[in-house]
């Protein structure tokens, strides 16, 4: 009892403690140890282990000294997931380190070693690519990934690589392609010692590739990507096509998000690689895209008058854009709408409308023809961060006049003052159309 003759947080159970305590890095659980005979040692007992030497600011001994008396001291218990952020000053204690949290039957591993004299050195032990628990793995690191010739990872479903460099085909095609693997993240990592690889792990589901920003184009030295998505459902790709990607037999792909940055230059070379990364989308269902994918392609129209049909497309998005506003006139644009014929939601980050697309008439904006999806199933629009400015207001009656389907449209604005947010809702309400199906939100 407490001094108010009520339960004391003592009087729960250890196991709830324990609960408690995985919420906390280690530094704090182990602190914990000072309340009561009671806390003394239930954080020995702890499955998750975390580890960040920042917390420590420069007391780098005090840090290491620290990782390895928690390792001393807990019990022979399993660690469900260990985490572990530092510089790499002592490359052997480090991978003691590692090989404590494999021998206790590790489950998900996240490191951090992209700082210290020795991280670009650093070659991890060998227990931890042939751990049978391991189902997590996470590195990040501005080395070389130094792979054994085998990797068997028998149990491995989720796997993030960061900023690494990859070090030859061979090993990276193991690593890449584990027979369990379910999800797979490569993040700002350098392909310079590959010409060419193939990612295929057969239950493989989700793919996400954010490329790391390169000052040149690598042309014929560039990295050949080829991804076989047999069970892939979603797949991202970020950056700036330094490396050339193809997807193939992706039947079972639903959701796929396509940005592209650094275009400044390379506009041609980008709309060659953009096309077929968007021509092995063919299946996909729900598609978000960087408006400059759009310019990028108006750069090539030898590519437009041979479109990727997109059959099976409901949902199309155009993301935020530091540099490019979706514009009515892109002819890409309005090439994947015709090549659209099932779309049923449309989604643009600020739009507008300089001026009218090829095929439409001066006169009365009527779009001849229109896109199949225009006349029969595009039921919803939407439109965020509007502004109320003239090409915007043109490109909302526009889309009014020629999506014939359309059963919502939806327009978002910032938060503005009662003056101006009156202004646009009488300007929408002088559109032809907006009464009967429009929403005005203000956030």
């Amino acid at each position: 009892m407490d001094d108010s003759g009520g339960k004391s947080i003592n009087d729960l159970p250890d196991v709830l403690l324990r609960h408690i305590l995985s919420f906390l890095v280690t530094r704090d659980a182990v602190r914990t140890s000072i309340l009561s005979r009671k806390w003394e040692h239930l954080w020995k007992s702890l499955s998750n282990l975390e580890f960040h030497q920042y917390l420590f600011k420069a007391k780098t001994t005090i840090f290491m000294n620290s990782v390895e008396r928690v390792l001393l001291l807990r019990d022979s218990s399993n660690i469900e997931k260990f985490t572990l952020t530092c510089r790499i000053d002592d490359a052997t204690r480090t991978r003691i380190w590692v090989s404590a949290a494999v021998n206790r039957n590790v489950k998900e591993l996240c490191v951090d070693f992209s700082e210290g004299d020795e991280s670009e050195s650093f070659v991890f032990p060998l227990c931890l690519f042939t751990c049978a628990t391991l189902t997590k793995l996470e590195i990040t690191s501005h080395g070389v990934l130094r792979l054994p010739s085998s990797i068997p990872l028998p149990c491995l479903k989720i796997l993030s690589l960061q900023h690494v460099v990859f070090p030859d085909e061979d090993s990276t095609q193991q690593i890449l392609n584990l027979r369990t693997l379910e999800e797979l993240e490569i993040c700002f990592c350098d392909w310079k010692n590959l010409k060419a690889i193939t990612i295929s792990a057969p239950k493989l589901r989700s793919l996400d590739i954010y490329e790391m920003r390169r000052s040149n184009l690598r042309g014929s030295d560039a990295c050949h990507v080829m991804i076989f998505g047999t069970a892939l459902t979603f797949f991202s790709l970020s950056g700036g096509f330094w490396d050339d990607y193809c997807l193939f037999k992706s039947s079972s792909l639903v959701e796929a998000y396509f940005d592209v940055d650094g275009c400044e230059g390379r506009s041609r070379e980008i709309a060659y690689r953009a096309y077929k990364h968007i021509a092995g989308l063919s299946t996909v269902k729900h598609l978000t895209l960087d408006p400059a994918v759009l310019k990028a392609l108006d750069c090539a129209p030898e590519l437009l008058a041979h479109p990727p049909t997109l059959m099976n497309l409901t949902s199309l998005r155009l993301s935020e854009s530091l540099f490019h506003r979706p514009g009515l006139h892109c002819d890409s644009f309005w090439h994947i709408l015709y090549s659209s014929p099932h779309l049923k939601a449309l989604s643009f980050y600020r739009i507008e409308l300089s001026e009218l697309p090829t095929n439409c008439g001066e006169d009365d904006w009527i779009l001849e023809p229109a896109p199949p999806c225009f006349q029969s199933c595009l039921e919803c629009i939407e439109i965020r961060d509007f502004g109320g400015l003239i090409d915007e207001l043109d490109a909302v009656a526009f889309l009014l006049k020629n999506a014939r389907a359309l059963d919502d449209m939806v327009i978002t604005c910032s938060n503005k003052g009662s003056e101006a947010q009156r202004k646009i809702r009488e300007q929408l309400f002088e559109l032809p159309g907006w009464s009967e199906i429009g929403k005005l939100n203000f956030v």
